[in-house]
Order: structure tokens, then sequence, then C-alpha cells
């Protein structure tokens, strides 16, 4: 048996190098052979074998794999498939993240100059122009660079290899050798995330909780596509540092000694150089002090020691930020965030656009944060010792991620910036699961009535496509149609499930439909990128969302795609700051000219006339008219008239000042 296990083992060791190289290289074996995606499903199936056999059928005595580990070792591999055949590499801000690790090992310095000129990006302004130490600027974290080290040295050897063997060697840093390997490094480092929740869930859940909730960290989330689309972005790492931070903590606060502190904070430094709002993790141990303190305010001296060790970890932790810092921009540590001083608005959190818009809001992307965040209530209730100290930091984050300029996270999947709450979430997920699991072993009967659910609402909203003509009585139907027709029938009368309950709340505040919420709430006229650009084009189905009730179909009059005022006609107009701005509308009044009366938030701003042909009418209108976010302007006395298009034009100083002064 022994030596049964012992080639076991080797021929594991063979098929993992074989598949590594693989994954690195893109097609070349240990053999030297090409390998197609049939050779290398082959591989993944024989590597499930020999793991199963190895591990979990044939292990010495005592020393059995546990099974959800396992199981999680085995989806792994399905998921290395993906990587391999339809993942990204160097996409999005995974390049200003890659360009790091670049510079580090290929030119030894952090002057991204020519990192930045291989990618094309010199020509953008907040990259052309020098830092005072003479460097470009970069608002990107050091730390995915870091951790990255070992597999970018990977990815050299391998390159190398290739040369020696005569094959075509990219030793440029930016060749496919180098890229793959940084890329399954965060896989990695994602799936390592993944085995360290299901280890700390196993503290306190039953196995099939603790696997179910890691199994939904995992493939329910987010981190899955950092994991396989987008591999080269911090993500993964940060899900890594977060997780391994919480695991650590949580393992040794019983009976933590002095150097665990120290160890503690290098990890918490690390992983504050991943992603910086891992800072806030530092009150896990903060508040284990302070109860140590309380319960032995005797050993006053001792628990300082362990506060002083844990802060010089830390510190130490963080050296890699620090010195990347203090090359770009000559300071240690920043005053402000490298993306504005206004970047942080903490009086101003975006509470239900952060949670709920359709751009990227984290629980109407991720449900399955829902039964994340309310989890804390039972895991309060019934296991108090780590609800407690984990919801500290859980709504700290929150919070500072709702207060984020962009909150949405610009080109995000779902809103990637929670990466670093994903331990933290996952204990309230098996939370939820072990809740549900006790209820529906109580309550039997339930399961029946859930399972009856979806049938009598799909029933419902079928009867209700059929009331309203929306599909033939007598006639073939795509189901596809069905599902949609549903869906819209539903979502006008109640709105998106996932946006609840911010889409009745916007319905009560405007009368209008929830289903509106999901394409008007999270779309600026200014704010950050991809605003509109202070144009509402009033006929065209994009901006159809800003407009409330007053106006009738989308009309083409004059080569113009408009729409016509069939009554006092509402428009939505999306703001971050209240200031003076001038209203530009394109109008016709067919007939006579016409005077409409132009009313913001409930105040009339002045007004406007419309001429018989195609023409701009200006109104000006102060700051004190608007407010922050969703603003109503209503055009009263315009019945008939034509508008093609609105534009809100800011005023500069000078305009301002003339503004004033009339």
């Amino acid at each position: 048996m022994t030596a049964l296990r012992r080639t076991l083992t080797a021929l594991l060791v063979v098929l993992g190098l074989d598949l590594l190289l693989i994954l690195v290289t893109g097609s070349s074996s240990l053999l030297g052979l090409h390998v197609g995606g049939a050779g290398f499903v082959v591989r993944l199936l024989l590597l499930a074998a020999v793991l199963v056999l190895r591990f979990y059928v044939l292990p010495p005595p005592g020393a059995r794999l546990e099974g959800g580990r396992l199981v999680l070792l085995l989806l792994l591999l399905p998921t290395l498939a993906q990587f391999q055949y339809d993942g990204g590499r160097i996409n999005g801000d995974g390049v200003m993240y890659y360009v790091y690790v670049r510079s580090l090992w290929k030119d030894f310095d952090l002057d991204l100059a020519d990192e930045y000129a291989h990618y094309d990006l010199l020509r953008r302004s907040d990259l052309a122009v020098p830092t005072r130490t003479g460097l470009r600027r970069s608002i990107f974290s050091v730390g995915p660079a870091v951790v990255w080290t070992p597999f970018f040295f990977l990815g050299e050897v391998v390159a190398r290899g290739q040369g020696l063997l005569g094959g075509e060697a990219d030793l440029s840093g930016y060749g496919p050798a180098h890229r793959n390997a940084v890329a399954l490094g965060s896989l990695l480092y994602g799936f390592a995330a993944v085995l360290l929740i299901h280890a700390l869930l196993l503290r306190y859940f039953s196995a099939g909780i603790a696997l179910g909730a890691a199994l939904l960290s995992w493939w329910a989330t987010f981190l899955h596509w950092y994991m396989v689309q987008q591999p080269t972005m911090s993500h993964a790492p940060s899900a890594f540092g977060a997780a391994f931070v919480v695991w650590l903590w949580e393992r040794d606060r019983q009976a933590r000694e002095p150097w665990g502190f120290f160890m503690l904070g290098l990890a918490m430094g690390l992983a504050m150089c991943l992603r910086w709002q891992n800072g806030v993790l530092l009150v896990l141990p903060g508040l284990e002090l302070l109860a140590r303190l309380r319960a032995e305010p005797q050993a006053l001296a001792r628990y300082v020691q362990c506060g002083a060790l844990l802060g010089l970890g830390t510190l130490i932790g963080a050296v890699p930020q620090m010195a990347a810092w203090k090359a770009l921009y000559g300071e240690w540590v920043l005053r402000y965030p490298p993306h504005g001083t206004d970047f942080l608005r903490f009086d101003h959190p975006f509470v239900l656009q952060t949670l709920f818009s359709s751009r990227h809001g984290l629980l109407s992307w991720t449900p399955v944060f829902w039964a994340a965040y309310l989890g804390f209530l039972p895991l309060l209730r019934r296991r108090p010792q780590l609800a407690l100290p984990l919801l500290l930091p859980l709504l700290l984050m929150t919070y500072v991620n709702m207060c984020s300029g962009d909150w949405w996270a610009g080109g995000s999947y779902s809103n990637r910036r929670f990466d670093s709450l994903l331990p933290l979430l996952a204990c309230g997920l098996a939370a939820s699961l072990d809740g549900i699991t006790r209820t529906l072993r109580a309550r039997p009967q339930l399961v029946l009535g859930l399972a009856a659910l979806p049938f009598a609402a799909w029933n419902l909203l079928l009867v209700e496509q059929v009331r309203r003509g929306l599909v033939p009585r007598d006639d073939t139907v795509a189901f596809p149609r069905l599902v949609g027709n549903a869906a819209r029938v539903f979502a006008d009368a109640w709105g998106s499930p996932t946006t609840w309950p911010a889409s009745w709340i916007f319905a009560r505040q405007t009368g209008r439909s929830p289903a509106q919420y999901d394409l008007l709430v999270g779309r600026y006229l200014f704010y950050r990128q991809n605003n509109m650009g202070g144009h509402i084009a009033l006929g065209t189905p994009g901006d159809d969302a800003m407009l409330g009730e007053g106006w009738g179909p989308s009309e083409t009059v004059d080569g113009k795609t408009c729409r016509r005022l069939k009554g006092p006609g509402r428009l939505f107009a999306p703001l971050d700051v209240a200031e003076d701005l001038e209203l530009r509308f394109r109008a016709l009044a067919p007939g006579a000219p016409r005077v409409v009366a132009v009313w913001v938030n409930g105040r009339e701003a002045g007004r406007i006339q419309a001429g018989a042909s195609w023409d701009q009418a200006y109104l000006r209108v102060a700051e004190p008219f608007w407010h922050r976010e969703l603003n109503e302007i209503l055009l009263v006395g315009g019945e008939g008239v034509l508008l093609d298009a609105v534009d809100f034009v800011r005023l500069g100083q000078d305009a301002k000042r003339g503004f004033q002064a009339r």
C-alpha cells in the first residue's frame, strides 16, 4: 500500500508539473507536445482521479483529506479549463497593476514610463506629466506585484527554457509566459482565499454548511470573475490577503502571544499593500487587545507591548507600498488618496446606489450577499464570539466603499471593492444557510410551499401577459419572449427584486414605476467617468429613462428624433453637486410660437420660447434651485411643443460672475 501511495504521489507531481507548464506556455507539455482541448481535459480527469485515490480512497491512516476540501480541489480543475480556453489575461485596470511587476523585475525600478508607452498610455493626461520625482504617477497599489513575483519568475524560467530548447523565447516581460504565469498566480491566490474561508467556517459550522458557503463565496460572487476573466487586477490577491488576516486572527485569538501580534501585523501590512482599505481589518486585533485589557487591567504593560508589535509588523508589511509612494510621489505616506482629494466623501455616502443600483450595485448584481448581510442577525444570536468582532469592520468597510467617488467602481463586475469583505460575508452567508436548514428541518411543509411559489408566480405573470395582449392568444411564441415579458410585467408593478427596497423608495419619491429605477439611478450628467456629458436626447431609447410623465412617443420631424409634450412634461436631471447651469432646449412649436415655463424641483426657474423652426432656447438656473442626485424639471404650458434634446452646460467662473451680476 505504501508503494502504491508513493506511485500515486509521483504521478500527481508529474501531472501537476505538466499541467502547470501547459498553463504557462499555453500549449506545451513536459513531453514537448502541443496540447489541444481534448488533451487538456484528459489531463484534468487523470489528475482528479489521482487526487481522489491518493487523498481520499487510499490515504495513510488518519490522514484522509476532509471531504469539502477535496470537493474544492476538484472544482478548481474545471476553473483551470475555463482559465485556459476562455479566460482573460491583461485587460482593464489589470494593465496598471501588471506594469509594476514588469518594471520591478525587468528594469529594477518604478519608472513606469516605458511600460505605459508599451501599452500606449502615455497620451493620457493623468500619465503624460511626470510627478515631482520625475516618474509617472499610478493610483494603483503595488501589493499585487509583490505577491505575483514568484509567478513572474516562473514565467521567466519557462521563457528561458523555451529559448534553450530552440523555441521562440520572449524575455521582454510582456510575453505570453510572463502574462500567463502572473494571471495563474492571481487565480491560485483567489482559490487560496476560498480554502481559507472554508477552513475558517469549519471551526463554527457543519461540514456541509461550510462547504456550501465557501462555494457560494467563490461561484456566486465577483471572485470567480477576477480569478478567470480579469486576473491581473488586485481583487483575487486582495481577497486572499483579507482571508489570510481573518483566518490568522481567528485561529490564535484565544491565546495569541506577543510575537503572534507581530506576525498578524505583517499579514495585515501586506493585505494593505494589496488594497489599502484592507487596513480596516486592523479593527479585529484592536478589539482583541481591548477585550484582553478589560479582562486583565493589571497586564497593561504586556498589552502595550502586543500593540507595539502589531503596529511594527503592520508597518514592515506596508513598506512595499510606502516605498512605491516615496518613489512616485516623494512621500512615504500620502495625505490624500492618489485618486484625488474628493475621492472619498465621508460626509456623503451613496448608500442606496452602492447596494442596489443596476450600475454594479452590490446586492442587485450579487444577490447572495443579501443572505450574507442578513446572516449576521442569526450569527449574532448563535455565535456572538465570532459575529461581534466582525460586525464593526463589516460596517466600516461597507461605509468606506459607499463613500468612494465612483461608488460603482468603474468598469467593475458587480462591486469589486467589496473583495476585502468576502471572508466576513462568508460567515454571515454560512449563518443564513445554517438558519435555513434548521427552519426546513423543523418545518418540512415549507419546502412544499416554497416549491409551489415559482409555478404560481409564472402562471399569474402569464395570465397578465395574455390579458395585456403581450403574447398571441392562438399562435406560437418564443419562450425567451415569455420570460422577458414576465420580468417586465413584474418589474413595472413591483420593481426588480434585487433592487428592493431602493426601487420602492424611488417609486414613492417620484411617483414613477419602480422599474424605472434600474435605468435611471446610477447615471449622471457630469459626474466622473462614463457620464452623459450634460446631454439628454429626448427621442432616443437610451435616454427615455430620464423622462417622467407628459411626453408623447418618439417621432421624427424634419430629420430630428424628438418627443411632443402632451401636458406638463417631467424630466430628471441627476447631478453630483448643485451648481449654476445653463439649460439649452432644442425645441419646435408647430404653428405659432409658444412660451413654456420651466420649473426646477418645485420652483419656477424661468421661461423659454419655442419658435416655428428648430432652434435653441436658453435658460440659466442658479445653484440654489439644484441639489445632489435626482432633480426634477417640469415643462408647463407647452402642449404640442416638440423637443429634440436638452443640454446642461456648467458655467465657468466668468459666466458665473456675469450671471450673479444680473
